[in-house]
C-alpha cells in the first residue's frame, strides 16, 4: 500500500468529511509463514461497503510466499482472496467498489456472480521528462511559460477552488469538496502529503489547479482538477502538470497515477503524457443505481446503433451480405463449405 490513500491520516479525513467508517481486512490463514492479503475500506450507515466520494480506488496489498513458482502465486491469491470476496459478499456493496491495478485476478468475484468491469488509468514512472510527452504537450506548456504564466504550490483554498469551479460548471457535477473540506484535509494530511498546484496567469489570476495526493516513496494520485473556461486554451494545463511532475520527483515520488482514464476525451487528453495504460477492475452488487446505470447503457448502445446503421444506409455504405449470412466472415466460411464439398481434393480448393 504504498499510496497516500492507505495512511491513517486519509482515513481519518474521508471518515469525518464523507461521513463513511473505515474497515480494514486483513488475512493470513496460514499464519506468518503464508500469503497475506490486506485491503482498507469503508462503510455506510447501513454497512454497506463504499467507495468514497472521488477516491479513486481502495488500497490492496497481497504478499504471496517467497517463490518463483508462479502457479504457487496464483493459487495463494485464489485460495486468500476467496476470503475477501466472502466478507464484500456478507456486507453488501453500494454502488461499486474500484480496486488499485494491483488487483489482476478478478475471477473470484465473478464466480461470486459480482458483476466484473474494467476500468483504466495511466501510470507514469518517475523520472519523467518532457522528452516523453507529446509534441503538442511540450508546445502547449512552452506556449503559457512565454505568456508568463506561473507555477507553484499553494495553500490559496479560494484559488484552487476557483478552478475547480470552472470545469464543474462547464462538465456538470459536483466534487462536493468545500473551503473548509479542502481546509481539513490540508490539515489532517500535512501540506507534504496534501499537494494543491495552482497556474497563474501573467495578470495573477488563477488558471488551472490539481490537488495531488503524495507519501513518500510511493505514486502519487491525481485527487482533483479543474481549469477555468477563459483558459482552456492557453497552456496553463500542460505548464502545470509538467511543474506538478517535476516537484515530485523531487519530494521523493516513484511515480504517477492519473487516477481514471475511462472518458473518451480524458483518455486522449492523458495519452500525451505517455505512460502506461493500466487495467484495474470495478466490483458491483446487484444495488437498485448500478443497474439502473447497466439499464441505461443498454438503451444508449441501441439508439447508437440504430443511429450508425440508419446513417451508413443514407450513405449507401452498408449492404448486407450477398449470401444472406449476418457478416462476410460467415459468408466466406459457407463458400469454402461448398467448395470442399464439391471437389474432394483439397489441394485443389487451395489452389496447389
Amino acid at each position: 500500500m504504498d499510496t497516500a490513500l492507505a495512511t491513517p491520516e486519509w482515513q481519518q479525513f474521508t471518515e469525518q468529511y464523507w461521513q463513511v467508517e473505515p474497515i480494514r481486512f486483513e488475512y493470513a490463514p496460514k499464519g506468518s509463514h503464508g500469503p497475506s492479503l490486506r485491503a482498507l475500506a469503508y462503510t455506510d450507515r447501513k454497512g454497506r461497503l463504499v467507495l468514497p466520494p472521488y477516491q479513486p480506488h481502495l488500497p490492496l496489498e497481497f504478499t504471496p510466499t517467497k517463490t518463483n513458482a508462479s502457479y504457487r502465486v496464483q493459487r495463494q491469491w485464489l485460495e486468500i482472496v476467496r476470503l475477501l470476496v466472502d466478507d464484500m459478499m456478507a456486507h453488501g456493496i453500494r454502488d461499486e467498489i474500484t480496486f488499485a491495478p494491483v488487483v489482476s485476478d478478478p475471477r473470484p468475484w465473478a464466480w461470486s456472480h459480482f458483476r466484473v468491469l474494467p476500468r483504466f488509468t495511466n501510470f507514469i514512472d518517475f523520472p519523467f521528462t518532457m522528452d516523453q510527452a507529446d509534441r503538442v504537450a511540450r508546445q502547449q506548456a512552452n506556449k503559457a511559460h512565454r505568456a508568463g504564466f506561473v507555477c507553484t504550490q499553494t495553500d490559496n483554498f479560494e484559488d484552487a477552488l476557483a478552478c475547480l469551479a470552472g470545469s464543474q460548471r462547464r462538465k456538470g457535477f459536483d466534487y462536493g469538496l468545500t473551503r473548509e473540506g479542502m481546509a481539513m484535509a490540508h490539515e489532517v494530511l500535512g501540506s507534504e502529503a496534501f499537494r494543491v498546484y495552482v497556474c497563474y496567469s501573467a495578470n495573477g489570476e488563477p488558471a488551472t489547479a490539481r490537488i495531488v495526493l503524495h507519501r513518500a516513496s510511493g505514486r502519487a494520485c491525481d485527487w482533483l482538477a479543474g481549469t477555468c473556461a477563459k483558459y482552456l486554451r492557453s497552456g496553463a494545463t500542460q505548464l502545470l502538470i509538467s511543474h506538478m511532475m517535476a516537484d515530485l520527483q523531487q519530494v521523493g515520488a516513484l511515480g504517477y497515477n492519473s487516477c481514471g482514464a475511462d472518458l473518451e476525451p480524458v483518455a486522449y487528453a492523458k495519452t500525451t503524457w505517455g505512460g502506461r495504460l493500466m487495467p484495474q477492475y470495478s466490483i458491483q452488487g446487484y444495488a437498485f443505481r448500478p443497474m439502473r446505470h447497466l439499464l441505461g447503457n443498454m438503451v444508449r448502445f441501441w439508439k447508437k446503433r440504430s443511429t450508425l446503421l440508419r446513417d451508413k444506409r443514407t450513405a449507401g455504405r452498408f449492404q448486407p451480405a450477398p449470401c444472406g449470412r449476418s457478416s462476410r466472415h460467415d459468408c466466406g466460411r459457407k463458400t469454402a463449405d461448398v467448395a470442399l464439398s464439391s471437389n474432394s481434393n483439397p489441394a485443389v480448393v487451395a489452389g496447389k
